[in-house]
This record gives structure tokens, sequence and C-alpha cells, in this order.
């Protein structure tokens, strides 16, 4: 009975890691380093780019979307065309190096054409700007509600819920990636 008792003793701390574990498991963190780095010189929050490399590619580096987007951020070669024409940044666009800069510092211009709303940078960067301009010329577009593409929606709120995954688990600059 006594070895019994030490046995279930032992074994609660891991089951009280449990979720934690899992959650980690759902929500990696690598390239952590690429991705701080361009987080830090285009001012855009690290769980963000995060959530976003999460929800486009789960991480892996040689995703190619049936639209022609390629690695972790999903980047369309017309993007990265524009992304390199105004921000310097060399490369090909599909290495994790190149893709994570040119997606970071696509977030950040977006951010800053959309002041800073989430949802919308979100949606402009799954839907393109163009769209996302012309839902807003609408004046009683809520961006909360009127996404007019499912997929769309879905990917904004799947972003969001990533984000705050992230932050829990890894802190806001992903500081606490060992813990």
């Amino acid at each position: 009975m006594l070895a019994l008792l030490l046995a279930v003793l032992a074994v609660l701390p891991l089951l009280f890691m449990a979720p934690e574990t899992v959650r980690r498991f759902i929500y990696p963190l690598n390239y952590e380093e690429i991705i701080l780095e361009a987080s830090e010189e285009y001012g855009v929050e690290p769980t963000l780019v995060a959530a976003v490399i999460r929800e486009e590619s789960r991480f892996d580096p040689k995703v190619e979307s049936e639209q022609g987007a390629y690695g972790l951020m999903q980047i369309q070669p017309e993007t990265a065309r524009f992304i390199s024409e105004r921000s310097g940044i060399a490369g090909d666009y599909r290495g994790p190096n190149a893709n994570i800069r040119m997606g970071t510092w696509y977030l950040n211009y977006l951010q800053n054409r959309y002041e800073d709303d989430e949802r919308l940078v979100l949606a402009a960067y799954n839907s393109g700007e163009g769209r996302v301009d012309a839902w807003l010329s609408d004046e009683s577009f809520d961006v909360a509600s009127d996404i007019p593409f499912e997929e769309t929606r879905d990917y904004v709120e799947d972003v969001i819920e990533s984000e705050k995954n992230y932050e829990e688990l890894y802190g806001r600059d992903l500081d606490r990636r060992q813990g």
C-alpha cells in the first residue's frame, strides 16, 4: 500500500504539468531567434508573429498553398517582391529567415496602414489589402462581425486565439521559452 501511495505521489506533479506540456505541443515555438530579431527590428509583437506562423504553416517551412504562397508565413511571390522593393529585405522568401523577416515587415506595414487594428491587419494579411479597403469603404462595416469571407473570419479569430496562447505559454516577449 505504501508503494502505491509513493507511486501516486511521484506521478502527481507530472499530471499537473501535462496541460501545459500538451499546450506547448499544440502551440510550438520554433525559429524563436529569428522571430525575436524580426519582431524587434520591425516593431511587431513576437507573439503575433508566432501566432501567424502557427496558423499559416504550423511551423512547416516547406508549405506551399494552393494560391502559391510559400513558407512559414505563407508569402506569395508578388507580395515578396512588394516587400523586398519597399524594405530592402533580400534572400529567398521561401526560406525561414527571409520569410519571417518579410512577413514581420509586412505585418508592421499593415499595422501602420490600418492604425494598429489587429483584426484589420490580420484580415488584410489573409485576404489582401484591396479587399479590406473595399470592405472599409462601406461606412457600416464592422470588422468584428462583417468580414464577408468565412475563411478570413476564422483566420482572424484563430490568430488572435493563438496569440493569447503564445503569450500565456511563452510570455509576451517569448522570454519563457524554456519554462
